[in-house]
């Protein structure tokens, strides 16, 4: 029963996280999709679309739109796999990292505003708890 406890709580947790301190953040010129599949691109760069189609639990076919708006958009490159001309590698661009670098100081300005109502001792509290649940959920999910 523990368990269906925690599901429950996290069913509230994520979409509070979302309210609090995304919900704020101003929107761009990039969907918070292409946004998304940007920074994987970035995190585990030179990758398969197929690759990347699991990583966001995307369609190969909706991630192919996706991946020809950001090339459109110079801010990926798509290359083939020289042993495999049918593999299709995507690869983030100068254009694709500033790009991404800029959104993320906005995203960072916005939630550290927030955090600013907090005392120390609760900065320092949420810390703690943050690395404590990247800790445990480390351990149950596979990259």
């Amino acid at each position: 029963m523990e368990r269906e406890k925690l599901v429950e709580k996290f069913l509230v947790f994520f979409p509070l996280i979302y309210k609090k301190l995304m919900k704020d953040i101003p929107a761009s010129i990039i969907s918070k999709q292409k946004f998304g599949l940007l920074q994987i691109i970035h995190n585990h760069d030179c990758n398969t679309m197929s690759y990347y189609s699991k990583k966001i639990m995307i369609s190969k076919p909706n991630l192919t739109v996706m991946a020809d708006k950001l090339i459109e958009e110079n801010l990926i490159e798509r290359t083939y796999d020289p042993n495999d001309r049918r593999v299709i590698i995507l690869k983030i661009t100068e254009k694709g990292k500033n790009m991404l670098e800029k959104h993320k100081i906005k995203i960072r300005e916005v939630i550290v505003k927030k955090f600013d109502m907090l005392s120390d001792e609760e900065i320092n509290r949420l810390n703690e708890l943050v690395d404590e649940m990247e800790s445990i959920l480390t351990k149950m999910i596979k990259d």
